[in-house]
Parts: C-alpha cells; sequence; structure tokens
C-alpha cells in the first residue's frame, strides 16, 4: 500500500516546464493562426495586429474582431472544458477510456437543447439565456441514467462505456425523431450535431464563460481529492476521503462544463479522451498538473482543430466536431484493444 500512495509524490517530481511551454507555445501559434484565417481571405500577423487595435482596414477589422475573436475565444473555453471535464470523469470512475460524450453526457444535454428549442423556442429570463440550464438538465438525467444502468455490477470500463454508448444512441434517436417532426429544424439540428464553433459570437461568449470559469475553478478545488481517489475507493476512505461526496461533486462538474460547451457549440467529442491521455503521459496523475495542462492542451487542440477545418476543404468548412471524432476515434479503438479485462 505505501507504494501506491507514494504514486502522487513520485509524479509531481516529473519536470512541468518543457509540457508546459510546449502547450503554451502550441496555443499562442494557435490562436495567432485563428485570428489570421477566415473566409474573408488569409491576413499577415502585422494586419492581426492592426484589426485588433483599431489600425486596419475595416472589413478586416470587422471580421477579426467581430467573428474570428469571438471564435477563438470560444474554441479555446470549450476545448479546456472539455479537457477537464474528461480528465474529472476518468480519475472518480478510474476508467481510461470514458469522457462526456463517451458515456451520454453530450447526447442528453444535446436532446434537451433540442427539445426545448423546437417546442419551446429558445428560452430567456430577464435578458439571461437559460439554454445552458437546459443543457445542464439534459447532461445530468444521462450521467445519472448511466450509472443506474451500471448500479449494483462491476463499473467496469467497458460496463461504463456500454452503458454510455447506449443512453447515447437513445438520445440521438430521440433528436432525429425531433428533425421528422418539424421540417424547419433539419438545417440547425444537422449543423448543431456535428458539433462547431462557426456560429460564434460575443454573446456566445457571454454565455460560456461563467460556467466554464466555475467548472474549471470547481475542478482545480477538488484536484487532491480526485488523485487520491483515482487510487482506489478502498486507499481513499482509509485516508478520510468522503467518496461518495467527492464523486458527486466531480460529476456535477462534468455536467456544468460539457453542458455549457454543448449548448453553445454543440455535441463536440473526443477531446476529453485524447487530452487527459497525452497530459498524464506528460506530467503523471497529480490531478492538479492534469487540470492545469489539460487546459492549456485542450484549448491548443480545439483551436487548432478549428483552424484546421477552415481550410481542409477549399470554399466550405468541416465542422470541428467532425475533425475531433476523425481524429479521436482511432485512438480509443487503440485504447480498448490494448485493455485487458476491460469487460
Amino acid at each position: 500500500m505505501s507504494q501506491t500512495l507514494t504514486a502522487p509524490a513520485v509524479d509531481r517530481l516529473r519536470p512541468l516546464r518543457i509540457p508546459l511551454g510546449a502547450g503554451v507555445l502550441v496555443l499562442v501559434v494557435a490562436c495567432g493562426l485563428s485570428l489570421m484565417v477566415g473566409s474573408t481571405g488569409t491576413a499577415s500577423p502585422g494586419q492581426v495586429l492592426g484589426a485588433l487595435t483599431g489600425h486596419a482596414d475595416p472589413q478586416l477589422t470587422a471580421a477579426v474582431l467581430s467573428l474570428r475573436l469571438p471564435r477563438t475565444v470560444i474554441a479555446l473555453l470549450i476545448g479546456a472544458g472539455l479537457a477537464v471535464s474528461g480528465a474529472l470523469i476518468q480519475g472518480v470512475t478510474r476508467n481510461p477510456i470514458v469522457e462526456p460524450s463517451i458515456i451520454g453526457v453530450n447526447a442528453g444535454a444535446a436532446l434537451a437543447v433540442a427539445l426545448v428549442t423546437y417546442t419551446v423556442g429558445p428560452l430567456r429570463l430577464g435578458g439571461i439565456g437559460l439554454m445552458p440550464f437546459v443543457a445542464f438538465a439534459g447532461a445530468a438525467a444521462a450521467a445519472a441514467l448511466v450509472f443506474v444502468i451500471v448500479a449494483g455490477v462491476d463499473m467496469t470500463p467497458g460496463r461504463v462505456a456500454l452503458a454510455g454508448v447506449t443512453v447515447a444512441l437513445l438520445a440521438n434517436a430521440l433528436v432525429m425523431s425531433v428533425v421528422v417532426l418539424n421540417d424547419n429544424a433539419i438545417q440547425f439540428l444537422l449543423r448543431y450535431l456535428v458539433g462547431g464553433v462557426d456560429g460564434a459570437s460575443w454573446s456566445g461568449v457571454r454565455t460560456l464563460l461563467p460556467y466554464t470559469v466555475i467548472g474549471l475553478g470547481g475542478a482545480f478545488l477538488l484536484a487532491k481529492s480526485v488523485t487520491v481517489l483515482s487510487l482506489g475507493d478502498d486507499i481513499a476512505r482509509g485516508l478520510g476521503l468522503p467518496v461518495e461526496r467527492v464523486r458527486l461533486q466531480a460529476l456535477a462538474l462534468v455536467v456544468v462544463l460539457a453542458g455549457a460547451a454543448v449548448a453553445v457549440a454543440g455535441p463536440i467529442a473526443m477531446v476529453g479522451l485524447l487530452v487527459p491521455h497525452m497530459v498524464r503521459w506528460s506530467v503523471g496523475t497529480s490531478y492538479l498538473r492534469v487540470f492545469g495542462l489539460g487546459t492549456v492542451y485542450g484549448g491548443a487542440l480545439l483551436v487548432g482543430a478549428d483552424v484546421i477545418s477552415r481550410i481542409a476543404i477549399p470554399s466550405t468548412e468541416v465542422p470541428v466536431g467532425v475533425l475531433t471524432a476523425v481524429i479521436g476515434t482511432p485512438y480509443f479503438i487503440y485504447l480498448a484493444r490494448r485493455g485487458r479485462g476491460v469487460v
């Protein structure tokens, strides 16, 4: 037991400067490219700087400030939130092949948003958008259903993933029913369900920012407890950790982070699977480091993927949710095939 308990201490000795510096560099480059590349053409770094300071062509200034900058900010926030939510769910379940989309959280949030949008319409109260709360409710319901399905049996990675896929399939089937029943919803839902930040605006930033800050802040506060919980329930209880309460708090944070992302950009998959593995490989399993570096890596991954989605096919854009799925699916298959005794 003593060797296991010292694992986090060993992880903390791993150098952080190189992976953090590399991540920040990639993030800065990705954000710069995101501001340079757009449907109105590619701008030089000098032109982008001029647009940001109000000393550039009015058309370019409008494109950078009104379209590209909020799109970059939203991609950064969503990438960071999804990465940390994926690390959270993997840590508290000790399951390396789960993330919000795999356990049905994204699909549940998308179903709730789709149902409310096309039955009641966009919900607002005193000028405050309420759709994130709708997404939170759908995400929470999906997560609860997954854990009800696996309750009473050994919570192996395969069982949780299978239950999540089942819930996601059910939710997606219900969303398709909304499409069939409402012809006006087809174009919106087809675009929404693949996930994307191409419709980003400052309104979306204002909607997403507070929930992402709350979710990330809560994750950092819970990081040490998640590190202990990742060692196993028995060890965690032996060290005095309230296991059930910590797990419930972590799942609530996953719902906040993933639900807010889905409310603004639709369900974007695989970021929460890829980034935690990249980060743990770099800095170990101390979750304070995992969350910190995951915030940087997640933002860099989604901003970079969004840039590629703009230039991959000339004269059109590939939804970034498609691109992350294409990148992440082979890695998920690798993890599933590498694992022994998964089911």
